[in-house]
């Protein structure tokens, strides 16, 4: 047992080969301890095993070396990081883009409820599509346990996911139906896509949203942009909101569709220089269209070099808040056990040669959950874009025009908490038993509506009037409490809100979410700016670069 435990260390410390495909280059698959690390190494070692003999209660091996893996990394920056197998599998799970599953969206029924939505409608082919699930349907048991209180990362979706062939029975609650309805779905693989929305915003003018990076990326944004039609588009907006980042590769592979051949997109520098590389572009682009890339707080790593390249080669307005600052080279090292070393090997630099990470000296705590914007306008900090505008490094990517999200008025969010108004009110609807006629003068069938079509429904469904104020007796007699006057005031957005939950039992997420965005303020600002960006394209091809 010590003898194993102490190979489990001796792995952890000196990692193995790389795993392809994530951030970070590969790097010698050997690495030779220190004279003072093998004493080091003894000594916890025989600390270990004491632990294991005398220690009060009982205490598992594997988690206490963990556990002390996790607190070496702790000391090195917010980054490094141990994975044990669980992780690990997730990891492996989202960079290859597929799972075992269902293959259904879904997200909380409430905030805090275990029951889950089935967001939009099952893909052709999948598990959830020839079970004959729907958009819209509750999921509110599994082999026949309610799920009320489950946990939806922990328990829910484990319970929905699993081995290849094997099966699960839930139980869901469908609108119009008056029973439960019990499903056996068999598993398979499923892909798990980067791109969620791909459609025209308004007429040419395209908007295409990355989740996050993984090995599927590049190739998805080819896809997405021939779906909107590339060639006639008069501007595009590229959402990299809430984008956590990923894989490397993709980063490159997105940012070279937009930049000419050459171009450099990032640099890398490491402590021994072994990692020093620029990045650049390796073909041309097709189309040169004026673009708006979207970043907030939670936009981080690969969204960074994406949006940083694009902006120092005046390729796009970067709009909205200033980015995480996350720009650590992170290699992943294999272990044995099926774990894995997340060891921050490197800096990315912006072709500007701006750092993109910012500080992270002081606790952890503090990094994750104190995100103001960080960067310094120092004069050090002072870096060109190619048509001479100014930008700043160390601390994420600044937007060239901040705009912040509205906060939504009281009575929008009250009607959204607890039993979801909104939901329960777009059932009644879409079952018939409320606003009568409204829905009448839509097509009989409204599954795969091409992109047009699904924009004639959208505005062919009118929620004012009679419809709303149907909804404001329904909420009054609820026992929500509001005046007359702040109805009328957000009359609006409520109408909207509920407009996206009858979208979302009609035809699904994409038509739920077209109408999300019409009160979104940073997707709206988008579509103003477009026509600006073309003189910073101008400005790129014409201007000197200066110096600093």
């Amino acid at each position: 047992m010590r003898l194993r435990l102490a190979t489990l260390l001796m792995t952890a410390i000196v990692a193995a080969t790389l795993l392809g495909g994530l951030l970070g280059s590969r790097v010698s698959a050997k690495a030779n301890l220190e004279p003072d690390s093998e004493k080091l190494l003894r000594s916890f070692s025989e600390i270990l095993a004491t632990v294991q003999e005398h220690y009060a209660g009982e205490v598992s091996s594997d988690k206490l070396v963990e556990s002390a893996v996790r607190g070496m990394l702790r000391t090195l920056d917010p980054h490094s990081s141990f994975f044990s197998t669980q992780d690990y599998d997730r990891l492996q799970e989202e960079q290859k883009g597929k799972y075992f599953g269902l293959g259904i969206t879904i997200r909380p029924e409430s905030p805090g409820s275990g029951r889950v939505v089935v967001v939009e409608p099952p893909a052709p082919g999948t598990p959830a599509y020839k079970a004959g699930l729907r958009a819209g349907d509750v999921i509110a048991k599994i082999e026949g346990e309610p799920i009320d209180d489950w946990d939806l990362n922990t328990e829910v979706i484990p319970n929905l996911k699993g081995p290849q062939g094997t099966y699960v029975n839930i139980t869901v609650e469908r609108p119009g139906e008056t029973q439960p309805l019990d499903f056996r779905v068999v598993r398979d693989e499923i892909p798990l896509y980067t791109i969620k929305y791909a459609f025209r915003v308004r007429p040419g003018i395209g908007y295409i949203r990355i989740t996050r990076f993984a090995e599927t990326t590049g190739k998805e944004l080819d896809e997405a942009l021939a779906a909107i039609d590339e060639s006639t588009l008069e501007g595009l907006i590229l959402d990299l909101r809430d984008n956590p980042g990923g894989a490397l590769s993709q980063a490159l592979e997105v940012s070279e569709r937009f930049l000419d051949k050459d171009q450099k997109i990032v640099a890398t520098r490491s402590r021994n220089g072994k990692e020093n590389r620029d990045y650049r572009a390796r073909k041309n682009q097709k189309y040169h269209y004026p673009m708006v890339v979207l970043i907030n707080q939670n936009s981080a790593s690969a969204s960074e070099i994406v949006s940083g390249a694009l902006q120092d080669h005046d390729r796009a307005l970067i709009l909205g808040e200033n980015s995480f600052g996350k720009a650590l080279v992170q290699t992943i090292f294999p272990l044995q056990g099926n774990r894995a070393l997340a060891l921050t090997t490197g800096k990315y630099y912006t072709p500007s040669d701006r750092l993109i990470q910012r500080e992270y000296g002081g606790s952890f705590w503090d990094y994750y959950n104190h995100r103001r914007p960080s960067v310094s306008t120092d004069e050090s900090n002072r870096f060109f874009t190619d048509g001479g505008r100014v930008v700043f490094g160390g601390g994420g990517i600044a937007p060239d025009e901040v705009v912040k999200l509205d906060r939504l008025p009281r009575i929008v969010r009250l009607l959204q908490r607890g039993r979801n108004l909104y939901r329960e009110y777009a059932a009644r609807i879409y079952s018939g038993t409320a606003a009568p006629g409204l829905l009448s003068g839509l097509p009989a069938k409204l599954d795969g509506l091409t992109d047009a079509e699904t924009e004639k429904v959208i505005q062919a469904i009118r929620l004012e009037g009679a419809p709303l104020e149907g909804f404001r007796k329904f909420a009054s007699e609820a026992g929500l409490e509001f005046s007359d006057a702040e109805w009328d005031e957000n009359s609006g957005a409520i109408a909207n809100f509920l407009k996206q939950e009858l979208l979302l039992l009609l035809i699904g997420d994409e038509a739920s979410y077209r109408v999300a965005l019409e009160l979104d303020r940073q997707v709206q600002t988008a579509i103003l700016r477009l026509p600006q960006v073309m003189s910073l394209l101008a400005q790129a091809k014409t201007a000197d670069r200066p110096t600093r």
